[in-house]
């Protein structure tokens, strides 16, 4: 099979030495398709897909969440210490001595058992402080547990019944049995989800003195003095919202993004240099054919290495359109799974030029092995003989 070909594609080059030009053979053996090499550029669509995608979706994200903040009215302004909200512990005493009226947010992730339901929940207890002293007026009572309006109407939907007047709350390591489950309070940050918990700060004092008693977020009416800021350690969330909380998972996950296309590349890059490794290794007899029609061992591995940037190109193309296609199914897909839509796609440009760099840098580097192999046989078959 292979010398007939090789046969064939001597006798169409011997044609076109003739004419004085041999660029005809060799772009269509650049741009040739087999099936090995059609499922190779298949498989990179498929990566490109996933990485257009995901871009897509990340910028879609990015845009949506911007969008929310500049719709939001301006607001206090909310201070944490280091880049965790939860993870935030900042000294009461300092802040006493240092600003004359604030509130003060205590937030712990703990566990509601109510309703034969087991649910993780955030627990925060407000306070307001004024001139050193600090006062919180919701709830009334010291074991009383305030559900906001979207944890009551989950556990009552899932339960398929209204919530039960007391329930048991596990937090800071302790559980606390038959606590006294109140009405939403008439007033809550709005930068916590409405699915959040409420206690008294004493509440929290009372189960861990260090760990409740310590402050995740302090929140003021204008901003502090850059001063008090770098004295206390604090760290000012960029607005009020819930798609503040949302900009540093945003950025993660571009993090994240970044090491996939690594991992993109690599694949890429294997299934490029084994597809055209074959494609050398099978067609021996063609490289010694175009040597003979006058092919220099360079133009012999510019053939491959065009294969290699064809499949790149086939690929990316295929993949940035099912990437767009895709993000767009999941935008539109997503309320059906109760999930808020966020996401403001635009064309995304820059994804695509991202891909294809990547496709295109990727495979001609894992084609440069094959392709000097190609040349290598070239070199050693005999050159054509001027007529």
């Amino acid at each position: 099979m292979i010398p007939a070909v090789g046969e064939r594609l001597s006798s169409m080059a011997r044609l076109s030495v003739r004419g004085g030009d041999i660029a005809r053979p060799i772009l269509r053996l650049a741009t040739r398709l087999t099936p090995r090499t059609r499922t190779t550029a298949l498989a990179i669509a498929f990566a490109t897909m996933v990485l257009v995608g995901s871009l897509s979706l990340l910028g879609g994200l990015r845009e949506g969440s911007d969008a929310t903040l500049a719709r939001l009215e301006p607001g206090p302004s909310v201070y944490v210490r280091g880049p965790d909200f939860l993870a935030s512990r900042i000294e009461p005493l300092p802040l006493f001595e240092r600003i004359p009226e604030f509130d003060i947010l205590r937030i712990h992730v703990g566990r509601l058992e109510i309703n034969g339901l087991d649910a993780e929940i955030v627990v925060a207890a407000a306070s307001h402080v004024s001139e050193g002293v600090e006062a919180a007026d919701y709830p009334f009572g010291l074991d009383d547990v305030s559900l906001d309006a979207g944890l009551r109407d989950a556990i009552a939907e899932a339960s398929g019944r209204s919530v039960d007047a007391t329930g048991t709350l596990v937090l800071l390591g302790r559980r606390l049995a038959d606590l006294p489950i109140v009405d939403p309070p008439p007033e809550r940050p709005k930068f916590l989800p409405d699915d959040s918990a409420y206690v008294r700060p004493e509440f929290l004092a009372a189960i861990d003195a260090t760990e409740g008693g310590s402050v995740q977020a302090i929140v003021v009416d204008d901003p502090l003095d850059a001063a008090v800021v770098s004295e206390l350690g604090l760290t000012r969330l960029e607005t009020v919202g819930a798609a503040a909380f949302f900009r540093g998972s945003l950025a993660d996950a571009e993090a994240a993004l970044g090491g996939l296309a690594l991992v993109i590349a690599a694949v890429i890059g294997l299934l490029v240099y084994f597809a055209i490794s074959l494609e050398v290794a099978q067609r021996t007899a063609e490289i010694r054919a175009l040597r003979s029609v006058g092919a220099s061992p360079a133009t012999v591995a510019a053939v491959y290495e065009g294969q290699a940037l064809t499949l790149a190109a086939l690929g990316a193309g295929l993949g940035i359109a099912l990437g767009i296609v895709l993000a767009h199914a999941v935008v539109s897909f997503a309320s059906l799974f109760g999930l808020p839509n966020l996401v403001i796609l635009a064309p995304p440009v820059d994804a695509a030029l991202r891909a294809v760099g990547l496709a295109v840098l990727a495979s001609a580097a894992a084609a440069a092995v094959p392709a000097r192999r190609a040349a290598l046989i070239a070199r050693r078959a005999p050159e054509a003989i001027p007529s």
